[in-house]
């Protein structure tokens, strides 16, 4: 059941809805937040459309790199399994001529 969440990012009060607890949805908040403090490194001349645009840039590549690393992984794992499934049917062959 979605719940409204109160969270502050940059300064800007925002309500949040979200089947998440609110916990998540802060550690949320806070990253984002911590991104953009980040980023705008306590300057106060600052556009925060513009601060926000690039964060979710970075966020973005973040997500697409991760994406890629699992892919990556999992192509692997495949890899393997389908050498152990054959090294497993080479074994019973040779189990059944016995």
């Amino acid at each position: 059941m979605k719940q409204s969440v109160q969270v502050q990012i940059a300064g800007q009060n925002l309500s949040i809805r979200s089947d998440e607890g609110p916990e998540y949805v802060q550690e949320l908040a806070d990253y984002v937040d911590a991104h953009l403090r980040e980023l705008t490194d306590g300057r106060r001349s600052f556009s925060l459309q513009r601060a926000a645009l690039l964060v979710a840039m970075q966020i973005a590549d973040d997500l697409f790199r991760e994406k890629d690393l699992h892919e990556r992984f999992r192509g692997r794992v495949e890899a393997r399994l389908q050498s152990l499934e054959s090294a497993l049917e080479e074994h019973e062959q040779r189990i059944e001529k016995l």
